[in-house]
């Protein structure tokens, strides 16, 4: 969002900026979803909604985790929430407190550490090696259990490395929270979006509603390009699941009541409705994985998931003097007018994230860009 800000006070001074830092997806909202919303207005379902969010949008979820991953959730197993960040939010300050130590795989998502440190928890990093595709190893998450290890958060397929984490892993961490009681807290905002022969394995393979070691968080956000919708949701014990909605009820009341009309039909709607979507984030995905080994100095390891590319180009910047990941990006936005995210802001430096949720037109010319900015550096 800060890149996004910067790029539109630069537009304001007439510098053509092409602006690939933000996590949004430049599609519109499919026009039967819009429908849903505006003809909740003209019925007037404008009034507070029960905390947790409307039954049918409760049971939508369920019902879609189970058919398609064998679970046995029901409603009541289901919070809707303000987007996923806010269910990521309200499951860290339920479980989490005071002197509990929570695993992070690093690179992350940037609102991670910092929701963690509000509970007063602290993250404890566990990197991950750009050799092995960004994939977190069970004895790299053993190697940095303690004996305030409370819980570890995953994001898969992940924001910004694209990868998505493999079935096996996810059974082996299952069962080391059952034998050591850490809590699993699964971000699945990008599971629609898996490329080539990778496709997103859920938590919910792996666990029973009656489980009370695991949240799984997602949202119609991305799938759906539904974003400004604000709608997220959560997963869980039902138990846990309670006391969420008592400290929802309590911070933020209901999810907006036309936007959880909007999304019960996303929902419901065929995945047709945004098979083109898919098909276009792979078009782009594969000319911007060819577009990075044409710049010098540049490496990246493909990504099976999201639509996000996490480029090394740390010898890039030591060829041109350059010390830190926000500068380079600096470089990149002062003078080939193309933003990008630095690596420091998801706990790794050397790196860009780079947003190809725009369009091609737009990734073409900011590639010849950066090439011819990068270029005569080096």
């Amino acid at each position: 969002m800060a890149v996004m800000q910067e790029a539109q006070q630069l537009r304001k001074q007439g510098i053509d900026v092409i602006d690939l830092g933000p996590g949004e997806p430049d599609f519109p909202t499919p026009d039967s979803i819009k429908q849903a919303g505006i003809e909740a207005i003209g019925e007037d379902f404008t009034r507070y909604t029960p905390a947790a969010g409307i039954q049918e949008l409760r049971q939508a979820v369920a019902d879609r985790f189970n058919q398609g991953w064998g679970t046995d959730f029901s409603g009541a197993n289901v919070i809707i929430t303000c987007g996923a960040k806010h269910a990521i939010y309200n499951v860290c300050m339920t479980v989490f407190e005071e002197g509990d130590e929570v695993l992070l795989p690093t690179p992350y998502w940037v609102t991670f550490p910092e929701v963690i440190k509000m509970t007063g928890a602290l993250p404890r990093e566990v990197v991950t090696a750009e050799e092995n595709g960004f994939i977190l190893g069970i004895e790299d998450l053993k190697g940095k259990l303690t004996s305030q290890s409370r819980g570890v958060i995953i994001n898969t397929p992940n924001n910004p490395t694209g990868a998505v984490l493999p079935g096996s892993v996810i059974e082996e961490m299952v069962e080391l929270a059952r034998s050591k009681g850490i809590f699993l807290l699964f971000d699945e905002t990008y599971d629609y979006f898996t490329y080539g022969d990778k496709s997103h394995v859920s938590l919910a393979s792996f666990i029973k509603s009656s489980d009370n070691f695991f949240a799984i968080v997602g949202s119609v956000s991305k799938t759906y390009s539904m974003t400004g919708w604000r709608i997220g949701f959560c997963l869980g014990h039902l138990e846990l699941i309670n006391k969420i909605a008592e400290f929802q009820s309590h911070q933020t009341g209901n999810p907006t009541s036309i936007s959880q009309k909007a999304a019960l039909c996303a929902l419901q709607s065929a995945s047709e409705l945004v098979k083109e979507m898919k098909e276009e984030y792979q078009r782009r995905r594969d000319f911007v994985l060819g577009s990075l080994q044409e710049i010098p100095g540049f490496a990246c390891a493909p990504p099976d998931g999201a639509f996000y590319m996490f480029p090394n180009v740390s010898r890039c910047m030591h060829e041109m003097g350059i010390g830190t990941s926000d500068e380079f990006a600096k470089f990149l936005i002062q003078e080939a007018q193309v933003a990008t995210v630095p690596g420091s802001a998801f706990g790794m430096e050397g790196y860009i994230r780079i947003s190809y949720a725009t369009s091609m037109e737009n990734l073409r010319e900011a590639f010849s860009r950066m090439k011819a900015a990068v270029g005569p550096c080096l």
